[in-house]
Parts: structure tokens; sequence; C-alpha cells
């Protein structure tokens, strides 16, 4: 595991709170995710954009229990959902048992295929979500998302410039989880959720076909979506 630690809490007296995020970076993930994820944490540790909340993050290329031990939030970033999902080095099941426990998951783009109940004509997910399925589409480039009145918790304007690499489109039988929607036509599925926050036992889950940490990268968003996700926020 790589030891990237974010900041040391030693030495900065304004910190309230520390949040320990590990990020997968394994078979399967695009590597400009990961580093979008990690420059997105360090700015706003830097500029103190989450009210000194403060992020310290590790990489791993194995999930499973032990690894999991001592984080809040496990983020799965952009990449190739069918590799995290046939990987062995990843263990959905203590996936599941991490949230179910009371922490937490983001999945991004392939995190967000991932992480549903089920690929729509493909595969079934983790289940970390569900009541939702993901539907495979090709767009790449930006586009506008539309926050919901529940997607104010992570969403600062009702209109957000976001950057997409053929994440998913969702549907859902629980409006009341939806945060975006696609805001114009771009993937063809206009007004389908974007991002979708629920529960998960005592956990709770973010979904995100959108990727708030490349460009333009979203540093609030991001750092609004795991202090949803780790309850530091409601």
């Amino acid at each position: 595991m790589d030891n990237l630690l974010a900041h040391k809490e030693s030495n900065n007296s304004s910190v309230s709170s520390v949040t320990k995020v590990l990020i997968y970076n394994g078979n399967g993930v695009m590597g400009s995710s990961v580093e979008g994820i990690e420059d997105t944490l360090n700015d706003s540790n830097n500029q103190n954009i989450s009210s000194n909340n403060k992020f310290v993050y590790n990489t791993s290329s194995v999930i499973n229990s032990n690894i999991l031990t001592g984080y809040n939030v496990l983020i799965m970033p952009g990449g190739e959902a069918a590799d995290y999902l046939s990987n062995d080095e990843i263990d959905g099941n203590s996936i599941k048992q991490f949230v179910s426990n009371g922490n937490a998951y983001i999945g991004i783009c392939a995190g967000a295929y991932a992480g549903s109940n089920y690929i729509t004509g493909q595969q079934a997910g983790w289940g970390l979500a569900p009541d939702v399925n993901t539907i495979s589409e090709g767009y790449e480039g930006q586009l506008q998302i539309s926050s919901t009145s529940f997607g104010n918790k992570i969403l600062n304007s009702s209109l957000t410039n976001i950057h997409m690499d053929s994440g998913p489109a969702m549907t859902t039988n629980n409006s009341q989880v939806i945060m975006a929607t696609f805001a114009d036509n771009n993937t063809g599925y206009i007004n389908y959720p974007a991002i979708i926050g629920e529960a998960y036992g005592s956990g709770r889950v973010i979904l995100s076909g959108p990727h708030p940490e490349m460009d333009p990268e979203n540093p609030q968003l991001l750092s609004n979506m795991i202090l949803w996700v780790t309850k530091k926020i409601n």
C-alpha cells in the first residue's frame, strides 16, 4: 500500500475533524482518476474548503477487510467495472460489510457501475445501492448536471459543469435518493439520475456517473460527497 499522507495532524492546530480515505489503485483503474482524487483532496486540505474537515488518504491495489480496517470511506475511482467485479484482489463482501458496519463508499464511473445492483444487460454489481441499476453509455467530455433538493447537500448550485468519461446513467425506484440528474442530452439520458446517495446498513453510499475529480476539477463537490457519506453533513 502506498502511504500518501494528505496532511500531518500535529502541524495543523485548526483541524477539527479528520476523515481517513482509502482510494483503490489496482487492476482496471484509470490512473488519471486516482491522481485527480488525490489532487482534489489536497486542494481541499490546503484551501480549507471543507471547513476544517481534513482528509488523510492512502491508496491500495488490494481491498479486503484487513486493508479497510481503520478507514472511514473507500473510493473506487474510474476505470473498468468488469475488472473490478472479476478481480480476486477486491473482496466485494468485505466492502459490503465495511459499509454496513457504519462506514462509507463512493463509486465514481466504474466504481458506480460496480457498486450498483445491476449493470443493465451485463452483470450484477456488489449491490451497495440495492435499488439502483446502471446503464452503460459512451459520452466523453463535459456536460451539465442539475441538483435536486436532496443533492443541495453536496452541490452548491442548481447547474454544475462536470466531466463524463463513459460513466453510467442510473435508474431507481426510489426518487428520494437522487442527488443530481443529467441536465442536457449529451449522454442521451437527459433527466436520468447522474449522482445517487443512499444508506446501506448503518453506512452511506454515493454512486456518481460523472467525475468531480477530473477537468473541471471540483474539490468542493468531492469534499461534500465524502462529508455526506461519513455523516458529517446531513
